[in-house]
């Protein structure tokens, strides 16, 4: 900080010293300032907006459900309960994991706890047990069920949540061939 003569009565009274800083020092040190400023503010943006939508939460299981019955993505719904370590691990784990990948933007994906929803849970999964992740997809218009069960790895998942796409892919192929014959 450089010393300024300041005359709060009489500009131009040397005698009249002070250690604050002029507006030219305050506007030079925005002046600096402002590129870090800009760039930090720049980054906390596409930080929140890439964390919101990689971290997207599951939909209710009635929600993803109807919007699967509308459109034209498959349902995917993973089962879990709070007192199962599998579920827990799959959870804190593999779906973090493939959200960051965005594995289920292909689909309407719902969660169900088991605890919470016990009729319905035991309906999804045939009571055979949690976690289970369960694929509903059409094919040739009618709904199929697909299930991983137990504990697995995002690189599984993955596999298998991308078999419903090369499907679809697939029937959509068939579909034009068959209309453009």
């Amino acid at each position: 900080m450089t010393r300024r003569l300041t005359a709060l009565s009489n500009p131009t009274d040397p005698s009249r010293e002070t250690d604050s800083p002029g507006a030219g020092d305050l506007m030079e040190g925005l002046i600096m300032k402002l590129p870090a400023f800009a760039i930090s503010f720049a980054l906390a943006i596409f930080a929140t907006t890439t964390t919101a939508h990689c971290q997207q939460k599951p939909l209710d299981y009635k929600t993803a459900y109807e919007l699967a019955q509308k459109g034209d993505k498959p349902l995917l719904v993973l089962v879990t309960a709070t007192w199962c370590p599998p579920c827990q691990m799959m959870k804190q784990t593999t779906i973090p994991t493939l959200l960051k990948k965005q594995a289920f933007k292909d689909c309407h994906w719902a969660t169900v706890d088991f605890d919470k929803e016990k009729a319905l849970a035991q309906q999804l999964t045939d009571a055979a047990g949690v976690p289970q992740l369960i694929m509903f997809e059409k094919r040739n218009g009618k709904w199929v069920r697909r299930y991983l069960r137990g504990y697995k790895q995002a690189n599984v998942v993955e596999a298998f949540v991308a078999q419903s796409k090369t499907i679809r892919t697939a029937q959509a192929q068939v579909t034009t061939n068959k209309v453009t014959k």
